[in-house]
């Protein structure tokens, strides 16, 4: 079988070729490839390759060979590659970072060596490869990189060294990489890092360290971050934000320090910070937040303080943040907001303050005329909420009130009349009853009364099925000692069997009766007029030929021509 693919291969003269589950034989068989250009070999057994292995594909762009097993590499073995544009080595069990060739690959512009077993990248390790803009070294056991390791690429622009065991970051290993744009760094052990460590990659846009055992952030203040726009500081161990440590971010735009151990945030911590955009501190144990901590945040369209320990919000905190669209403080203790923190919000799309402990919402009543409540969702589901005043809330696009504490009189005096589909106070109960099985989940709402729970189950009485007879006790008791009046009843109007509407109905279908046999006794008639008409005709038909016959008997001379 594999040899009549080799013989289709060299017949039709494919330009792409995928091989799955080979052996190194089978792969020396492919030969007169002169115009194949891009090889796949998966999951083949390729452990070991010699010198000059692939120099009879001088033609390939693009080369992968992955999950195979390969631990090694001879010296020469990518040599006759020289017009190749994309390697990947990714899954497989290399340990040894070398060029593998003995003349630079001048077109490679990307390398992926991801998922190997590098633990150590020494000095130019890359030299041979100048023309590289994306660099995957990924998910390895790197611990150690050596000065100059990354000399002579001038032109990379992506590095992923994600997942791996670096712990420092020294001011020697990205020296040099001028127009590097994008630096993977999470999931290592990281727990410092030199503040010169970026200076020299001035064009670096998005950096991340999410993952680490970061504890300062004093490295952000040097001039290499500049032009940064993303930056992830998720999953570290930062406590505190250093004044003016964000500064020299000019353009930063996406700010994560999720899961760290912040406490607070000040005016100072974010100052500096006019292009950013969405900004992510969830997750931490902040418990106060200035009154001006967002003041710089101008251009601010997405905050994210949830899961902290917040119990309140300064009235002004929003007042410089007017292009904010979502903002989340859910899963904070937060018992009271002013109903002047959002007056200055008119393009506000989502606010959460799901998990708190409201006990109003007036803040919704002073929402701004300019806002378009139709595109608004809010969530206040699992507050302290007693009541609410729905005839600001009902042209929200949804309102979530799910999980409350509403006082019954209120719920009840506010569930006569209908609401909009848009607001939603209930929860799914499974209520067992004498009603059909398709009727045990409906609706609820929890409410308050006093000090005692309770829980209002709302039925929509057009849906109720028939109770069942058979689990009804309709004998009535009478008690001598406590006598009680009957219980009012309509009294019974004695129908006739037949009705006005069997009447009607009789004279419809004698009607119709009457008709079909009308319709009936037509075509009968007209059936009969048709059958004399033809026998008539047949008649004369048979007159006529006796006539001549007749007539040619007595003088057979006429018929002469």
């Amino acid at each position: 079988m594999y040899r009549l693919l080799v013989s289709l291969l060299l017949l039709f003269r494919v330009e792409c070729l995928e091989l799955s589950y080979c052996n190194h034989t089978e792969v020396t068989l492919l030969r007169d490839t002169e115009l194949l250009t891009t090889l796949s070999l998966r999951n083949c057994t390729l452990s070991h390759l010699e010198n000059a292995f692939f120099v009879r594909f001088g033609h390939l762009l693009k080369l992968e060979l992955q999950y195979s097993g390969l631990s090694d590499l001879g010296d020469f073995s990518l040599n006759g590659l020289a017009r190749l544009q994309s390697l990947s080595l990714s899954h497989n069990n290399l340990s040894a970072l070398r060029s593998w060739s003995s003349e630079p690959l001048g077109a490679l512009t990307s390398l992926d060596l991801s998922y190997n077993a590098f633990r150590r990248l020494r000095s130019q390790s890359f030299e041979l490869f100048p023309q590289l803009q994306l660099l995957d070294l990924g998910s390895n056991e790197i611990s150690q990189i050596d000065e100059e390791t990354f000399q002579g690429l001038s032109h990379l622009k992506h590095l992923h060294l994600n997942g791996n065991l670096l712990q420092t970051i020294d001011s020697s290993f990205f020296l040099g990489l001028h127009r590097l744009a994008s630096l993977s760094l999470q999931r290592n052990l990281i727990e410092s890092i030199e503040m010169d460590a970026f200076e020299t990659n001035t064009h670096l846009r998005s950096l991340r360290l999410d993952e680490n055992l970061l504890t300062s952030l004093l490295f952000l203040s040097q001039r290499g971050l500049a032009r940064l726009v993303h930056l992830n500081l998720s999953n570290n161990q930062v406590k505190s934000l250093e004044p003016q440590g964000f500064s020299k971010n000019f353009e930063l735009q996406s700010l994560d320090l999720s899961y760290n151990q912040l406490i607070n945030l000040t005016k100072e911590a974010l100052s500096g910070l006019d292009s950013l955009e969405r900004l992510n501190i969830s997750h931490n144990s902040i418990e106060v937040v200035d009154t001006d901590s967002l003041e710089a945040l101008v251009s601010l369209l997405q905050i994210d303080v949830s899961f902290n320990q917040l119990t309140s919000l300064p009235e002004t905190l929003f007042n410089a943040n007017t292009q904010l669209e979502e903002i989340m403080f859910g899963h904070n203790l937060i018992g009271h907001l002013s109903s002047l923190v959002l007056a200055r919000q008119s393009h506000l799309r989502y606010i959460q303050f799901t998990g708190n402990a409201l006990s109003d919402a007036v803040f919704l009543q002073r929402l701004p005329a300019s806002l378009n409540r139709l595109s608004l969702y809010v969530d206040l589901s699992s507050n302290r909420l007693r009541s609410i005043d729905l005839n600001s809330s009902h042209q929200l696009k949804y309102l979530n009130l799910a999980d409350n504490s509403f006082n019954c009189a209120w719920l009840i005096e506010n569930l006569v009349r209908e609401l909009p589909s848009s607001v939603n106070f209930a929860r799914p109960w499974s209520v067992l009853n004498g009603w059909r099985d398709d009727f045990n989940n409906i609706n609820g709402v929890d409410c308050a009364e006093g000090e005692t729970n309770r829980s209002i189950i709302l039925l929509n009485a057009s849906e109720v099925s028939l109770y069942k007879t058979s689990k009804c006790e309709c004998e009535q008791t009478y008690d001598e000692t406590n006598p009680s009046p009957p219980p009012l009843t309509w009294p019974k109007i004695p129908t006739d069997r037949f009705d006005s509407r069997s009447v009607i109905i009789w004279m419809l279908v004698a009607i119709a009766l009457a008709f079909a046999g009308l319709r009936w006794l037509r075509r009968f008639v007209d059936r009969n007029e048709s059958r004399k008409g033809g026998m008539k005709a047949l008649n004369n038909m048979v007159f006529k030929d006796l006539n001549i016959c007749a007539l040619f008997r007595s003088s057979p001379d006429t018929f002469l021509w």
